[in-house]
């Protein structure tokens, strides 16, 4: 099964729909399978404007779906609330629910109703909340872990990629990473590691004002790390030991 990469979009669009089209036009080129965006008020997210310049109205997240049919590629958006949900679901395949999000029950129960498949990013969360987060929307037929560091930019000490593995055996579940570190190394090494999901932000440029411009990599960079993640995912193989093509030649000679 192909590595399924997402380009998080997020707020890079910096509140222009113009720039978001320009997102995921750089997602189709670097060939991501899905862009992802973000759909909040900032009032209600966080009680105050902060990022109240960030919105994107419903009717724009409408705009940028069938843009996204356009060019072929799936579009994602995280909800932030119970109405999100409601609002964003015959516009999308599946869910990514954010770390911030995983203790709140009604969102986790709303996107349960839907039947849709969902992907859970496990960021700043114990084995414990994880866990309460699986109760709710576990009875989901897909339901995808993703380790995650909420910290942006995420320091290299503290990525901890063997979480992976960790929530792999406690949940029997698909896993994945969420990455926020600089470069694009450990997403690649997510990938060798079994992560059937790869998020990493994507950003037109990372010198840029904003929240997560400095968590992202640029469209040029994006596309050698989707490269890198399908020539690992190939290499890869199925797992089982046995003699390669390419051998025979030589191990007839060694047998000989």
């Amino acid at each position: 099964m192909s590595i399924f990469v997402i380009a998080e979009c997020g707020v890079n669009h910096d509140g222009s729909v113009d720039k978001a089209k320009r997102l995921i036009d750089a997602a189709v080129a670097a060939g991501a399978n899905a862009a992802k965006f973000q759909f909040f008020k900032s009032q209600k997210l966080w009680g105050d404007l902060r990022i109240k310049h960030l919105e994107l109205r419903f009717s724009e997240m409408v705009l940028l779906h069938h843009y996204c049919q356009q060019v072929g590629i799936e579009f994602m958006c995280t909800p932030f609330g119970m109405d999100d949900v409601v609002l964003l679901g015959h516009l999308v395949k599946r869910w990514k629910i954010a770390s911030g999000c995983i203790t709140r029950r009604g969102i986790l129960e709303a996107v349960r109703d839907t039947k849709l498949p969902a992907i859970v990013s496990t960021g700043m969360a114990s084995l414990e909340e994880i866990s309460m987060a699986i109760d709710i929307v576990g009875a989901l037929g897909k339901l995808t872990l993703l380790h995650c560091t909420s910290a942006y930019p995420c320091p290299i000490d503290q990525v901890n990629l063997k979480a992976m593995r960790t929530l792999k055996a406690v949940y029997g579940r698909p896993v994945g990473y969420s990455d926020h570190t600089k470069g694009i190394t450990v997403p690649i090494a997510a990938a060798a590691m079994g992560a059937e999901v790869i998020e990493k932000h994507l950003t037109l440029d990372c010198t840029a004002t904003g929240p997560d411009h400095k968590a992202s990599i640029e469209p040029d960079e994006f596309r050698v790390m989707v490269s890198a993640i399908r020539t690992v995912e190939e290499a890869l193989g199925s797992g089982v030991k046995e003699v390669q093509k390419c051998e025979m030649e030589l191990r007839q000679a060694w047998r000989a």
